[in-house]
């Protein structure tokens, strides 16, 4: 008993065709079985990932949910201890428990507690910082030499407010991110 190839050897003239044919028959195969492979494993891992709870806010402070990851507790709970924390231009660089913080200052603060970051940073730092793209869970949002500020499943921290020198808080209206580049942890 014969079996048919996957791929005959004599195919049509369309674009698809010529691609199989200059890559050879078995480096598509490969390609094609490792490119299945990769897409099942990828659209199982999202199928399979839990929906983002959001964090709970009582209008001054921020709760994790027992589902998130340590991180995500960590970061929450280093960010609630600079709630009320005035704003301070250059706070939280040159020391790590200031009188006060400056947007990059505090998101600094915030991160390296949470130990995702290690050492302090500025706007134009976290323009490298993490993974490029927003995170499932943490996201940093960065304008290189003008302001940072984070979003935390849902919830933002941020020292820009409705009134002028207000430090970091957290925050429910979302704000524009016109002009800012997505940043995260890995895997956060």
């Amino acid at each position: 008993m014969t079996q048919e190839p996957l791929i005959p050897y004599e195919i049509e003239d369309t674009a698809e065709a010529q691609c199989v044919q200059d890559l050879g028959r078995r480096r598509w195969l490969k390609l094609g079985l490792w490119g299945a492979l990769g897409g099942m494993g990828a659209a199982t891992w999202y199928g399979m990932a839990p929906p983002v709870v959001p964090l709970y806010f009582n209008g001054r402070q921020a709760y994790a949910h027992y589902t998130h990851p340590a991180e995500v507790h960590r970061l929450v709970l280093a960010a609630n201890q600079l709630v009320d924390k005035p704003y301070k231009w250059g706070g939280g660089h040159q020391v790590l428990f200031d009188n006060g913080f400056d947007c990059s200052g505090s998101i600094s603060h915030v991160l390296y507690r949470a130990g995702l970051l290690k050492q302090a940073s500025n706007s134009k730092d976290f323009a490298r910082y993490g993974v490029p793209g927003p995170g499932r869970l943490v996201t940093v949002y960065v304008k290189p030499g003008h302001h940072v500020f984070m979003e935390v499943c849902g919830l933002r921290f941020d020292t820009s407010g409705s009134r002028e020198g207000e430090g970091p808080r957290w925050r429910v209206p979302s704000r524009s991110r016109a002009g800012f580049q997505a940043r995260h942890p890995l895997y956060l």
